[in-house]
Protein backbone atom coordinates (compact mmCIF):
# COMPACT_ATOMS: atom_id res chain seq x y z
CA UNK A 1 0.00 0.00 0.00
CA UNK A 2 2.72 2.62 1.14
CA UNK A 3 4.16 1.75 -2.43
CA UNK A 4 0.90 2.16 -4.08
CA UNK A 5 0.49 5.69 -2.69
CA UNK A 6 4.08 6.63 -3.40
CA UNK A 7 3.73 5.89 -6.91
CA UNK A 8 0.23 7.87 -7.04
CA UNK A 9 1.96 11.13 -5.42
CA UNK A 10 4.88 10.64 -7.97
CA UNK A 11 2.28 10.65 -10.81
CA UNK A 12 0.23 13.69 -9.69
CA UNK A 13 3.61 15.40 -9.29
CA UNK A 14 5.08 14.49 -12.29
CA UNK A 15 1.77 15.47 -14.29
CA UNK A 16 1.15 19.04 -12.14
CA UNK A 17 4.48 20.20 -13.19
CA UNK A 18 4.59 19.42 -16.64
CA UNK A 19 0.96 20.66 -17.96
CA UNK A 20 1.42 23.51 -15.63
CA UNK A 21 3.33 26.54 -15.18
CA UNK A 22 4.63 24.95 -12.07
CA UNK A 23 7.50 23.70 -13.58
CA UNK A 24 9.36 27.04 -13.49
CA UNK A 25 8.68 27.65 -9.90
CA UNK A 26 10.25 24.11 -9.05
CA UNK A 27 12.92 24.75 -11.66
CA UNK A 28 13.60 28.31 -9.19
CA UNK A 29 13.26 26.71 -5.82
CA UNK A 30 15.70 23.17 -6.40
CA UNK A 31 19.20 23.51 -6.65
CA UNK A 32 21.14 23.86 -9.73
CA UNK A 33 20.66 20.18 -11.68
CA UNK A 34 21.39 17.94 -14.26
CA UNK A 35 20.06 14.84 -15.90
CA UNK A 36 21.30 12.33 -17.57
CA UNK A 37 18.95 9.89 -19.93
CA UNK A 38 20.54 6.91 -20.71
CA UNK A 39 19.80 4.12 -23.47
CA UNK A 40 21.15 1.63 -25.41
CA UNK A 41 19.67 2.09 -29.14
CA UNK A 42 17.72 3.62 -31.51
CA UNK A 43 15.46 1.45 -33.32
CA UNK A 44 17.00 0.55 -36.50
CA UNK A 45 17.50 -2.70 -38.63
CA UNK A 46 20.74 -3.10 -36.99
CA UNK A 47 19.04 -3.98 -33.64
CA UNK A 48 16.11 -5.81 -34.47
CA UNK A 49 16.40 -9.14 -31.79
CA UNK A 50 17.62 -7.07 -28.91
CA UNK A 51 14.56 -6.54 -26.21
CA UNK A 52 11.97 -3.31 -26.40
CA UNK A 53 13.87 -2.01 -23.14
CA UNK A 54 17.07 -1.95 -24.87
CA UNK A 55 15.39 0.76 -27.95
CA UNK A 56 13.89 4.01 -28.41
CA UNK A 57 12.24 5.15 -31.72
CA UNK A 58 13.22 8.58 -33.21
CA UNK A 59 9.77 9.27 -33.15
CA UNK A 60 9.59 9.04 -28.94
CA UNK A 61 13.27 10.50 -28.51
CA UNK A 62 12.65 13.78 -30.43
CA UNK A 63 10.55 15.58 -28.69
CA UNK A 64 11.35 14.37 -24.99
CA UNK A 65 14.76 16.03 -26.36
CA UNK A 66 12.75 18.65 -28.06
CA UNK A 67 10.86 19.48 -24.81
CA UNK A 68 13.96 19.56 -22.52
CA UNK A 69 15.89 21.62 -24.70
CA UNK A 70 13.13 24.49 -24.64
CA UNK A 71 14.26 24.65 -20.81
CA UNK A 72 17.37 23.26 -20.16
CA UNK A 73 20.94 23.29 -21.76
CA UNK A 74 22.15 20.35 -23.42
CA UNK A 75 25.63 19.39 -22.38
CA UNK A 76 28.15 16.37 -22.53
CA UNK A 77 27.98 14.71 -19.11
CA UNK A 78 31.58 15.49 -18.16
CA UNK A 79 31.12 19.03 -19.45
CA UNK A 80 27.87 19.39 -17.18
CA UNK A 81 29.62 17.75 -14.32
CA UNK A 82 31.61 20.93 -14.76
CA UNK A 83 29.13 23.48 -15.10
CA UNK A 84 27.31 22.56 -12.16
CA UNK A 85 30.52 23.54 -10.29
CA UNK A 86 30.60 27.12 -12.23
CA UNK A 87 27.36 27.73 -10.40
CA UNK A 88 24.80 30.29 -12.24
CA UNK A 89 23.18 29.51 -15.77
CA UNK A 90 20.40 27.40 -16.20
CA UNK A 91 20.09 23.70 -14.93
CA UNK A 92 21.08 20.96 -17.33
CA UNK A 93 20.47 18.02 -19.54
CA UNK A 94 22.33 15.32 -20.97
CA UNK A 95 21.34 12.34 -23.22
CA UNK A 96 24.28 9.40 -22.96
CA UNK A 97 23.67 5.67 -24.53
CA UNK A 98 25.44 2.64 -23.64
CA UNK A 99 27.89 0.18 -25.05
CA UNK A 100 28.76 1.92 -28.61
CA UNK A 101 25.48 0.17 -30.61
CA UNK A 102 25.79 0.88 -35.32
CA UNK A 103 22.91 2.85 -34.39
CA UNK A 104 24.30 5.76 -32.72
CA UNK A 105 25.69 6.58 -35.65
CA UNK A 106 23.18 5.76 -38.44
CA UNK A 107 19.87 6.79 -36.52
CA UNK A 108 21.45 8.81 -33.86
CA UNK A 109 23.96 11.18 -35.12
CA UNK A 110 21.38 12.75 -37.63
CA UNK A 111 18.93 13.13 -35.04
CA UNK A 112 20.99 14.71 -32.57
CA UNK A 113 22.56 16.91 -34.91
CA UNK A 114 19.45 18.38 -36.31
CA UNK A 115 17.83 19.16 -32.85
CA UNK A 116 21.84 20.79 -31.69
CA UNK A 117 21.89 18.14 -28.97
CA UNK A 118 25.70 16.73 -28.01
CA UNK A 119 25.55 12.81 -26.55
CA UNK A 120 28.03 11.24 -24.56
CA UNK A 121 28.30 7.62 -25.75
CA UNK A 122 30.04 4.98 -23.66
CA UNK A 123 31.66 2.60 -25.03
CA UNK A 124 33.01 -0.92 -24.50
CA UNK A 125 36.67 -1.27 -26.10
CA UNK A 126 36.66 -5.17 -27.07
CA UNK A 127 34.10 -5.07 -30.30
CA UNK A 128 36.34 -2.32 -31.48
CA UNK A 129 39.51 -4.33 -30.86
CA UNK A 130 38.74 -8.16 -30.94
CA UNK A 131 35.64 -8.07 -32.80
CA UNK A 132 33.82 -10.05 -29.88
CA UNK A 133 30.54 -9.01 -28.08
CA UNK A 134 29.36 -9.88 -24.30
CA UNK A 135 27.43 -12.60 -24.02
CA UNK A 136 23.55 -10.82 -23.70
CA UNK A 137 23.88 -10.80 -27.06
CA UNK A 138 24.68 -14.04 -27.82
CA UNK A 139 21.90 -14.96 -25.10
CA UNK A 140 19.37 -12.33 -27.17
CA UNK A 141 20.55 -14.14 -30.44
CA UNK A 142 19.47 -17.37 -29.43
CA UNK A 143 16.24 -16.84 -27.90
CA UNK A 144 14.61 -14.73 -30.88
CA UNK A 145 16.04 -18.14 -32.78
CA UNK A 146 15.17 -20.99 -30.08
CA UNK A 147 12.71 -19.13 -27.81
CA UNK A 148 13.01 -19.27 -24.19
CA UNK A 149 11.62 -22.51 -23.59
CA UNK A 150 14.22 -24.35 -25.93
CA UNK A 151 17.12 -22.63 -25.11
CA UNK A 152 16.16 -23.72 -21.55
CA UNK A 153 16.33 -27.40 -22.36
CA UNK A 154 19.49 -26.68 -24.34
CA UNK A 155 21.26 -25.20 -21.76
CA UNK A 156 20.26 -27.95 -19.43
CA UNK A 157 22.00 -30.29 -22.08
CA UNK A 158 25.05 -28.58 -22.18
CA UNK A 159 25.99 -28.46 -18.69
CA UNK A 160 24.09 -31.65 -17.89
CA UNK A 161 21.21 -30.71 -15.44
CA UNK A 162 18.18 -31.64 -15.01
CA UNK A 163 15.76 -29.17 -17.68
CA UNK A 164 13.23 -28.23 -14.73
CA UNK A 165 16.43 -27.04 -12.64
CA UNK A 166 17.24 -24.46 -15.18
CA UNK A 167 14.07 -23.79 -15.98
CA UNK A 168 13.16 -22.32 -12.52
CA UNK A 169 15.94 -19.59 -13.19
CA UNK A 170 13.01 -18.35 -15.82
CA UNK A 171 10.17 -18.59 -13.78
CA UNK A 172 8.67 -15.23 -13.53
CA UNK A 173 6.40 -13.48 -10.75
CA UNK A 174 3.31 -12.08 -11.99
CA UNK A 175 3.85 -9.40 -15.05
CA UNK A 176 7.55 -9.87 -15.09
CA UNK A 177 8.65 -10.39 -18.40
CA UNK A 178 10.25 -14.03 -18.54
CA UNK A 179 13.05 -13.27 -20.77
CA UNK A 180 14.26 -10.56 -18.53
CA UNK A 181 14.34 -12.95 -15.30
CA UNK A 182 16.33 -15.82 -17.06
CA UNK A 183 19.04 -12.79 -18.20
CA UNK A 184 18.94 -12.00 -14.78
CA UNK A 185 19.74 -15.96 -13.53
CA UNK A 186 22.72 -15.70 -16.19
CA UNK A 187 23.95 -12.29 -14.87
CA UNK A 188 23.80 -13.20 -11.17
CA UNK A 189 23.15 -16.98 -10.45
CA UNK A 190 25.16 -18.74 -12.83
CA UNK A 191 28.70 -19.46 -13.07
CA UNK A 192 29.90 -16.99 -15.12
CA UNK A 193 32.98 -18.99 -16.45
CA UNK A 194 30.20 -21.80 -17.15
CA UNK A 195 27.30 -19.54 -18.64
CA UNK A 196 29.85 -18.04 -21.32
CA UNK A 197 31.02 -21.40 -22.27
CA UNK A 198 27.63 -22.44 -22.45
CA UNK A 199 26.57 -19.96 -24.48
CA UNK A 200 29.11 -19.62 -26.98
CA UNK A 201 28.38 -23.70 -27.88
CA UNK A 202 25.13 -22.87 -28.40
CA UNK A 203 25.65 -20.10 -30.41
CA UNK A 204 28.46 -21.54 -32.66
CA UNK A 205 25.86 -24.79 -33.18
CA UNK A 206 23.22 -22.50 -34.44
CA UNK A 207 25.21 -21.02 -36.88
CA UNK A 208 26.33 -17.81 -35.31
CA UNK A 209 29.39 -16.12 -36.51
CA UNK A 210 30.69 -13.80 -33.30
CA UNK A 211 32.51 -11.07 -35.80
CA UNK A 212 29.48 -10.73 -38.50
CA UNK A 213 26.93 -10.51 -35.41
CA UNK A 214 29.38 -7.55 -33.78
CA UNK A 215 29.82 -5.81 -37.40
CA UNK A 216 25.87 -6.37 -37.71
CA UNK A 217 25.48 -4.47 -34.08
CA UNK A 218 28.19 -2.26 -33.43
CA UNK A 219 29.85 0.70 -34.24
CA UNK A 220 33.68 0.30 -36.05
CA UNK A 221 36.43 2.67 -35.75
CA UNK A 222 35.26 4.94 -38.65
CA UNK A 223 31.69 5.15 -36.33
CA UNK A 224 33.87 6.49 -33.10
CA UNK A 225 35.99 8.63 -35.39
CA UNK A 226 32.74 9.95 -37.05
CA UNK A 227 31.24 10.69 -33.11
CA UNK A 228 34.61 12.28 -32.43
CA UNK A 229 34.47 14.45 -34.79
CA UNK A 230 31.01 15.56 -34.12
CA UNK A 231 31.95 16.75 -30.96
CA UNK A 232 30.15 13.80 -29.08
CA UNK A 233 31.63 12.96 -25.63
CA UNK A 234 33.16 9.36 -26.14
CA UNK A 235 33.45 7.31 -22.30
CA UNK A 236 34.59 4.57 -20.77
CA UNK A 237 32.07 1.30 -20.26
CA UNK A 238 34.77 -1.25 -19.69
CA UNK A 239 36.59 -3.51 -22.31
CA UNK A 240 34.00 -6.66 -21.97
CA UNK A 241 31.00 -5.04 -20.34
CA UNK A 242 31.24 -7.70 -16.68
CA UNK A 243 29.34 -7.42 -13.81
CA UNK A 244 32.74 -5.56 -12.11
CA UNK A 245 31.39 -6.17 -8.13
CA UNK A 246 31.53 -10.24 -9.63
CA UNK A 247 35.37 -9.42 -10.40
CA UNK A 248 38.12 -9.31 -8.23
CA UNK A 249 40.05 -5.77 -7.52
CA UNK A 250 42.84 -6.74 -10.43
CA UNK A 251 40.17 -7.78 -12.86
CA UNK A 252 38.12 -4.71 -12.22
CA UNK A 253 41.46 -2.16 -12.94
CA UNK A 254 42.02 -4.59 -16.05
CA UNK A 255 37.95 -3.67 -17.49
CA UNK A 256 38.36 -0.16 -16.45
CA UNK A 257 41.68 1.13 -17.16
CA UNK A 258 42.10 -1.11 -19.98
CA UNK A 259 38.85 0.09 -21.62
CA UNK A 260 40.46 3.61 -21.32
CA UNK A 261 43.48 3.01 -22.65
CA UNK A 262 42.35 1.54 -25.72
CA UNK A 263 40.07 4.58 -26.50
CA UNK A 264 42.14 6.84 -25.73
CA UNK A 265 45.68 5.58 -27.02
CA UNK A 266 43.84 3.95 -29.89
CA UNK A 267 41.19 6.32 -31.40
CA UNK A 268 42.06 9.53 -29.92
CA UNK A 269 39.27 10.36 -27.57
CA UNK A 270 38.91 12.42 -24.83
CA UNK A 271 37.53 9.62 -22.33
CA UNK A 272 36.43 11.94 -19.64
CA UNK A 273 33.45 10.01 -17.91
CA UNK A 274 32.61 6.42 -17.12
CA UNK A 275 29.41 4.35 -17.25
CA UNK A 276 29.38 1.15 -14.69
CA UNK A 277 28.18 -1.69 -16.67
CA UNK A 278 24.52 -2.73 -15.75
CA UNK A 279 24.83 -0.07 -13.47
CA UNK A 280 22.97 -0.71 -10.90
CA UNK A 281 24.34 -0.42 -7.11
CA UNK A 282 24.78 -4.17 -6.49
CA UNK A 283 26.81 -3.89 -10.15
CA UNK A 284 30.06 -2.39 -8.57
CA UNK A 285 31.76 -1.38 -5.45
CA UNK A 286 33.94 0.33 -3.93
CA UNK A 287 37.25 -1.21 -6.02
CA UNK A 288 35.21 -0.04 -8.91
CA UNK A 289 34.93 3.52 -7.94
CA UNK A 290 38.94 3.61 -7.09
CA UNK A 291 39.54 1.91 -10.65
CA UNK A 292 37.34 4.44 -12.29
CA UNK A 293 39.62 7.38 -10.40
CA UNK A 294 42.82 6.03 -10.79
CA UNK A 295 41.87 5.30 -14.84
CA UNK A 296 41.12 9.34 -15.05
CA UNK A 297 37.98 9.40 -15.20
CA UNK A 298 36.64 12.44 -14.11
CA UNK A 299 32.95 11.33 -13.11
CA UNK A 300 31.20 8.14 -13.54
CA UNK A 301 27.51 7.25 -13.83
CA UNK A 302 25.34 4.04 -12.54
CA UNK A 303 21.89 3.47 -13.87
CA UNK A 304 19.28 4.48 -10.95
CA UNK A 305 17.09 7.32 -11.57
CA UNK A 306 17.89 10.78 -10.24
CA UNK A 307 19.22 13.81 -10.93
CA UNK A 308 23.05 15.17 -10.48
CA UNK A 309 23.55 18.45 -7.99
CA UNK A 310 26.59 20.45 -7.14
CA UNK A 311 27.22 18.34 -4.04
CA UNK A 312 26.69 14.63 -5.65
CA UNK A 313 29.60 11.75 -5.53
CA UNK A 314 31.03 12.43 -9.18
CA UNK A 315 31.58 8.59 -9.11
CA UNK A 316 27.99 7.93 -8.40
CA UNK A 317 26.09 10.43 -10.82
CA UNK A 318 22.14 9.27 -11.57
CA UNK A 319 21.00 8.62 -14.85
CA UNK A 320 17.04 8.47 -16.37
CA UNK A 321 17.02 5.18 -18.43
CA UNK A 322 14.79 5.33 -20.98
CA UNK A 323 13.45 3.11 -23.78
CA UNK A 324 10.19 3.70 -26.33
CA UNK A 325 8.03 3.24 -23.12
CA UNK A 326 9.84 6.93 -21.69
CA UNK A 327 7.23 9.02 -20.09
CA UNK A 328 8.11 12.54 -20.54
CA UNK A 329 5.88 14.12 -17.42
CA UNK A 330 7.91 11.81 -15.46
CA UNK A 331 11.21 13.31 -16.79
CA UNK A 332 10.15 16.42 -16.77
CA UNK A 333 9.44 16.14 -13.17
CA UNK A 334 12.77 15.09 -12.77
CA UNK A 335 14.71 18.12 -14.62
CA UNK A 336 12.80 20.43 -13.65
CA UNK A 337 13.67 20.21 -9.62
CA UNK A 338 10.29 18.65 -8.51
CA UNK A 339 11.49 15.74 -7.25
CA UNK A 340 14.76 16.69 -6.08
CA UNK A 341 12.39 19.10 -3.93
CA UNK A 342 11.10 15.90 -2.65
CA UNK A 343 14.35 14.05 -1.44
CA UNK A 344 14.93 17.30 0.08
CA UNK A 345 12.10 16.21 2.61
CA UNK A 346 12.77 12.40 2.80
CA UNK A 347 10.45 11.33 -0.14
CA UNK A 348 12.78 10.05 -3.53
CA UNK A 349 9.81 9.83 -6.46
CA UNK A 350 12.60 8.77 -8.63
CA UNK A 351 12.09 5.23 -8.53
Amino acid sequence: MKHKLKMLLRELVARAVYHTPLWRLCDLLAPKRMVILAGHCVEAPSNDFLPPEMKIREETLAPILSWLKERFDGVRVADGWRRLHEGGGRSLFALSMDDGYRDNVTHLLPLAEGLEVPVTVYLESRPLDEARVNWTHKFFWLVERLGVDELAVRYADETHLESDNVRTHQVAAEGVDVIYRWKRALKYDFDPVERDRVLDALFAREGGDEAALCAELYMDDAGVAALRDAGWELGGHTVSHHVLSGLEEAAQREEVIGGRQSLVERRGVGCESFAYPFGRSWDFNEASVQAARDAGFECAVHTHAGAATRGSDPYRLSRWMIDDQAQLHLIAAEACGAFELFRKVGLDLSE
